[in-house]
């Protein structure tokens, strides 16, 4: 509309001009070296615009002129640089593939052709072949930090390493450089955590958690978890540095967030024991009929470990009248029974858990109570036949890294 306007205005200006000079001519006369010449404003004016108008384009044309080797040569770059960018795009979908040779072919031909640019460092860095971070590998990582667009990229690479190889300081310094924001993915602050763990910076710890958790990287049920086990190896800590009382808030916080712990129960059990036996006992006695759990266990075990086979089956025994349909209860009944010698008693345990329900373990264990308890061989050979087929025995350990 505005350009209209002034294309409006612009002419009605030119239609003005020309209709007074149509109305007033005028007269112009010009004399030079006895030449006459006699013309009127208006074509004097049309002459001048001509001649403007040609100097123009004439200088236009000799400057174009003047440009023809540079527009030549920029021509000559651009096509270079079209099969740069096409090489490095090949290189990348290369990488996906996982073909790093075919990858590596074409990073070869943009290394004379491109300057440095995040996506070319993305392709050196994929091409390497090699676990460890050479020198080489090194270099393209600290350029690689350089670049916005690859920054987290090289952060990744290079903390992954330095937490594997247990380069703590490293893993430190690196780990500053990782942004807390709602934009980070979930890994860096992972990554993050591990390394304040390392450090036993427990204030950075829950900092660190609490932004997981304001960021939207984690829910309240996983903040909840994560925070009862991180009160659980802050408990450890303070325990190690012989601070039982810090280390006794630590494990109640743990127990606040996951009731049912087993680690954080027997780590409390063990800590009230050594402030106070019978009040250590009493806990992990009434915890135990509530739950049940290997680490329970072997501190119950512990405490009592002076004693004969015999009297913890009925220690075990007497604390477990509650939960005579426990599994776990039965199974350790009947193991500290078969450690007891006491045969008829871990056969009748074992055979409270419905047969469906029983494990590989508990197949050896009939057999090794038909074989010593009774010296039936023949039956003892038929449960060590069905132990073949059952079902592996469940085990505690890290959901993590399957240990």
């Amino acid at each position: 509309m505005i350009k209209l306007f002034f294309l409006f205005l612009a002419l009605s200006i030119t239609g003005y001009i020309a209709a007074f000079l149509r109305n007033n001519p005028g007269e112009i006369i010009i004399e030079w070296y006895g030449w006459l010449i006699k013309s009127s404003v208006s074509v004097i004016i049309l002459i001048t615009l001509i001649s403007i108008i040609f100097i123009f384009y004439l200088i236009k044309a000799i400057v174009n002129l003047f440009k023809i080797p540079s527009r030549i040569k920029n021509k000559l770059f651009a096509n270079k640089q079209k099969k740069g960018v096409s090489a490095l795009h090949s290189g990348i979908s290369a990488l996906i593939m996982n073909e790093k040779d075919l990858a590596e072919l074409h990073y070869r031909k943009t290394k004379s052709i491109l300057n440095e640019n995040p996506l070319k460092l993305v392709l050196e860095l994929g091409i390497s072949k090699s676990e460890k971070i050479s020198n080489s590998k090194q270099s393209v990582l600290d350029k690689m930090l350089s670049h916005p667009e690859t920054r987290l990229l090289a952060l990744k690479n290079s903390i992954d390493y330095s937490l594997k190889n247990n380069d703590v300081e490293k893993s430190a310094k690196l780990s500053e450089l990782i942004p807390r924001n709602k934009d980070t993915p979930r890994w860096f602050y992972e990554k993050l955590l591990m390394v304040k763990l390392n450090q036993n910076n427990w204030q950075e710890v829950f900092t660190i958690l609490k932004l997981m958790y304001k960021f939207g990287k984690i829910t309240n049920k996983e903040r909840i978890d994560l925070s009862g086990k991180l009160y659980y190896i802050q408990s450890q800590y303070n325990k190690s540095k012989r601070n039982t009382n810090l280390s006794l808030k630590n494990i109640t916080l743990s127990l606040k967030h996951i009731a049912d712990f087993p680690p954080a129960i027997a780590a409390k059990a063990n800590l009230l024991y050594q402030k106070d036996s019978i009040k250590g006992q009493k806990y992990a006695e009434e915890l135990w009929k509530k739950v049940p759990n290997p680490d329970l266990l072997n501190f119950l075990l512990n405490i009592n470990k002076n004693h004969t086979a015999l009297k913890i089956l009925n220690y075990i025994s007497g604390i477990s009248k509650k939960n005579k349909s426990d599994f776990y209860i039965n199974v350790t009944i009947a193991q500290l029974a078969i450690e007891a010698q006491a045969w008829p008693k871990a056969k009748s345990f074992l055979e409270k858990i419905p047969k469906e329900n029983w494990t590989k373990n508990i197949y050896i264990m009939m057999a090794k109570i038909e074989k010593m308890g009774h010296g039936n061989i023949k039956m003892s050979n038929l449960w060590l036949k069905e132990s073949e087929n059952a079902e592996n025995d469940l085990c505690w350990g890290c959901m993590m890294c399957s240990y």
